[in-house]
């Protein structure tokens, strides 16, 4: 196992590589690893997740359409 993660792990709190905050570990996914996510709760649905849930509406719809 690499330092990094070993450290990681034992953290309380982490910086977000999107805003730059830093916040304790509550607010960043975990791995099943037992790492975290280098980018905050917040940070991912503005950035990724807002994008996957618009996706989603939208096929649900197009199904909708030709059903």
């Amino acid at each position: 196992m690499r330092p990094r993660n070993e450290q990681q792990r034992h953290a309380t709190h982490l910086v977000c590589r999107h805003c730059g905050q830093r916040l304790p570990v509550s607010r960043f996914e975990r791995y099943r690893t037992g790492t975290y996510r280098h980018i905050c709760k917040r940070c991912w649905w503005t950035v990724y997740g807002r994008r996957l849930r618009e996706r989603y509406i939208l096929k649900q719809q197009e199904a909708e359409k030709y059903s």
